[in-house]
């Protein structure tokens, strides 16, 4: 004869907890992925400020800026432009903002910041 408890204890999470985690997981994953190709974007733009600082042939102002919307071309980045960096004492360094709709109501600002490593 199988003798049964009374208690029960129970181990696990409840339809109703598994819900709720699977809801905040899918607004979270969302939300990463709206946000993926504008930080794909600014490691971009990091990799061209950083590289741009440091390239020897480019002694003006001007010859930095046309170098850098060159290569915004051919990485198709067209919310920053030449125009918007801040070049001084051999730093290059730029500074934006870049806002992702999530839904109608919600959007997502981030503030980005690129700046050449000495």
């Amino acid at each position: 004869m199988i003798k049964y408890s009374k208690r029960s204890h129970q181990h696990g999470i409840g339809l109703l907890g598994f819900l709720l985690v699977l809801t905040a997981f899918g607004i979270l994953g969302t939300v990463a992925l709206k946000a993926l190709p504008a930080y794909m974007e600014y490691y971009s733009i990091q990799a061209t400020v950083n590289r741009i600082a440091h390239d020897p042939l480019l002694q003006s102002d001007s010859d930095v800026r046309t170098a850098f919307d060159r290569q915004m071309q051919v990485d198709s980045i067209h919310d920053v432009t030449g125009r918007d960096l801040d070049i001084s004492g051999g730093v290059v360094a730029m500074r934006y903002q870049k806002k992702i709709t999530l839904t109608d109501t919600m959007t997502l600002l981030i503030d980005f910041d690129a700046a050449s490593k000495p």
